[in-house]
């Protein structure tokens, strides 16, 4: 089989797989669609004491375009600021954009995994912008900008959602960034934590744009929970998606069960071992008897390492990676 069929081949394979685990996910995921609908207006509102987080509500980072084609018209794209108090006061902080699940069809940035972990991390003195995106029953219009990455994902189920949600990423970036004095934070010191959809977003923005001919933003590191690759590799680069992930790429922390009927297992496997290969640091939890989403991994319960949870290891791991 030539290249060209490979290729071709391999990509049905995996937006087929993208397309089913929409379904699951959506299905997965149905009591955090439960959350309380976003405020209307930003608001600061302490966390807790023992947290030491203060919380920016329903900040806009950015203004994109739904309704499809044909309509197009504007929607207002919404952030969650977690920030350290310390860092309202004294150095700016290290700042995470967490990305939240729900198969590019559900779910916001109130997703109860996706806040606990901004807040673990703000305890901890770094800053996280947890984002909405547009999702795929908006008719989400992806901008000029990430058209290479919207061209390779062809018509495939969810891949205009997909690529709408790699584009707001990329618009949060560049609000944060041009944002800093105001938060206050320190955007250079970046990296990003994804769940399911959001973890695949991330695994995106991270290692693929480069290959597709868009500018990558500079990471820290990328935090993959139970996700993987699915743009197909460009012409003359060989499967699977993963080999996307090249040398100095951001580091690699990434957490998946075994038993996960969602999003193959295989797909971070793959991520990991491209990351091994080429030098990029890199942690992995392969959880045992581990099924999709926080609870059925038991990220935040099931010991990785001695006392330490997945949680855990995502709080020192990301420490490290955006200390100075």
């Amino acid at each position: 089989m030539s290249q060209g069929a490979r290729t071709h081949s391999t990509h049905r394979r995996m937006v087929a797989v993208l397309g089913a685990a929409a379904v699951l996910l959506t299905a997965a995921c149905s009591s955090d669609r439960k959350a309380a609908a976003p405020t209307a207006s930003p608001t600061t509102v302490p966390v807790s004491a023992e947290a030491r987080v203060q919380v920016k509500r329903a900040v806009q980072y950015g203004t994109s375009g739904v309704g499809g084609p044909t309509a197009t018209k504007p929607f207002a794209l919404l952030m969650d600021l977690y920030l350290p108090t310390a860092a309202t006061t004294a150095d700016p902080a290290p700042v995470v954009i967490a990305i939240h699940g729900g198969g590019f069809t559900s779910q916001s940035r109130t997703d109860p995994g996706i806040v606990r972990i901004a807040q673990g991390l703000a305890a901890e003195g770094i800053a996280v912008a947890a984002i909405d995106y547009r999702l795929d029953g908006q008719q989400p219009v992806p901008s000029a900008r990430v058209a290479p990455f919207t061209a390779a994902m062809g018509t495939a189920p969810l891949s205009t959602a997909m690529a709408a949600a790699v584009d707001d990423t990329l618009t949060a970036i560049d609000h944060l960034q041009a944002n800093e004095e105001g938060y206050p934070i320190e955007a250079d010191r970046l990296g990003l934590v994804g769940s399911s959809a959001g973890a695949i977003t991330a695994d995106h923005v991270g290692y693929t744009l480069d290959d597709h001919g868009i500018d990558p933003p500079l990471l820290r590191f990328v935090a993959s929970l139970w996700g993987g690759l699915f743009v197909p590799p460009p012409t003359g680069m060989a499967d699977p998606s993963a080999n996307q992930l090249e040398a100095n790429a951001p580091a690699l922390f990434a957490v998946h069960g075994d038993a996960d009927t969602t999003v193959p297992v295989i797909l971070d496997d793959q991520l990991v071992d491209r990351a091994k290969a080429v030098g990029v640091p890199t942690e992995y939890h392969r959880l045992l008897g581990g099924s999709h989403g926080f609870e059925g991994s038991g990220f935040f319960t099931v010991p990785v390492d001695g006392a330490a949870t997945s949680f855990d290891r995502l709080l020192a791991f990301a420490k490290e990676a955006l200390r100075r």
